[in-house]
């Protein structure tokens, strides 16, 4: 029952990298196509003939919202991959102590 726990356990934590890193993925394309839209950006000022007003035509808000989706995907997936590393990482390290005291327990009985 133990190794099928641990079994279980080692296959959350690579799920977990794997939507971190998916995340991330995601974060990063809606990073590149922001820093293409900021270095085409062509501030155009149309004027109107008939009078003097002349307005400056942005496209701010598709930028905005770029970054407020790509910020919380970053976060989230750095998260995600993060703790699914330590987790890993804890587990393995929880093994060798374990293997280790049997080990030592073993050298003690002979």
């Amino acid at each position: 029952m133990q190794w099928a726990a641990r079994q279980h356990f080692h296959h959350r934590s690579v799920q977990m990298q794997g939507w971190g890193a998916l995340l991330l993925l995601v974060a990063c394309a809606l990073w590149i196509w922001l820093g293409t839209l900021l270095w085409d950006q062509d501030d155009t000022l149309y004027c109107f003939r008939a009078s003097s007003v002349c307005e400056l035509d942005t496209t701010l808000p598709k930028e905005l919202t770029l970054l407020a989706v790509s910020a919380p995907l970053s976060v989230a997936g750095t998260g995600l991959l993060v703790g699914g590393s330590v987790r890993r990482q804890t587990s393995a390290h929880v093994l060798q102590v374990i293997e280790m005291q049997k080990s030592e327990e073993r050298a003690r009985a002979k």
